[in-house]
């Protein structure tokens, strides 16, 4: 994308907004990167791209976080992140784009709108597995569905979830970006457009940090759930556009 195109600074500004709307609630700013890719960027990069701005997103809201991150989390989640990612990153490669979007949409409403679980793991290192199946499920389809919900469903303060999400995807971005490189997509065209994005993510964590007390837990779970639903949405009315069963 150029310089002189109106949707490049687009993208860089949403990289803030959505920098910003993760540092405040925690959640919800991936999901607002991937309403402004889906309209201006082919289906089939959507999810390349936007796991190289969420690094940004996640680099920026780590720094101003990192007091609160709880590593006993995100160590077994990136380690289990890394196995995820290589099984899901030569499987996409192949995925029609009608597909992607409806997986993603559909997705996106399962995480808001399923009954909450009580999740009491059993298992050893749980969050190893968890990385495993969240990673390899958003490597497919840009979100995994899994840790965002269990993590604003625990009894952790809203710093430590902000935090701890950061650093876990932060991660299993890194990954995702070396595995869509290895089996083939090109970022070169998006280099510029990366950068850019990421410088534009430090000031929208540091906006989002000093709102994110004053934000009221009832509001937050709203609004996530009011963005979420939009965009999925969205995304499945395109997969039924773009679908060959339409005439």
């Amino acid at each position: 994308m150029a310089l002189s195109d109106p949707l490049f600074w687009l993208i860089i500004l949403t990289s803030f907004i959505a920098t910003a709307v993760s540092s405040t609630f925690a959640i919800g700013g991936g999901f607002i990167m991937i309403a402004v890719l889906s309209s201006v960027l082919p289906i089939s990069a959507i999810v390349p791209i936007h796991s190289i701005l969420m690094i940004g997103l996640s680099i920026s809201r780590t720094w101003y976080f990192r007091r609160h991150i709880l590593w006993v989390i995100v160590v077994p989640f990136i380690v289990g992140s890394a196995i995820g990612v290589s099984a899901g990153a030569s499987i996409y490669v192949d995925l029609p784009d009608a597909f992607i979007a409806a997986a993603i949409g559909a997705l996106m409403l399962a995480a808001v709108w399923f009954p909450a679980i009580n999740w009491r793991p059993a298992i050893p290192q749980p969050f190893f597995w968890l990385g495993i199946i969240h990673s390899f499920l958003s490597t497919l389809f840009t979100f995994g569905g899994l840790f965002q919900p269990l993590m604003v469903r625990t009894r952790m303060e809203k710093m430590q979830i902000t935090a701890t999400l950061a650093a876990g995807l932060l991660g299993m971005n890194i990954f995702k970006v070396t595995g869509y490189k290895t089996f083939g997509f090109d970022y070169s065209p998006y280099i510029l457009l990366a950068c850019l994005s990421i410088l534009a993510s430090l000031p929208g964590a540091w906006m989002g940090r000093h709102f994110v007390q004053r934000v009221p837990d009832h509001m937050f779970r709203f609004i996530f759930k009011l963005l979420i639903t939009l965009f999925a949405i969205r995304l499945l009315y395109h997969a039924w556009d773009i679908s060959d069963f339409v005439m």
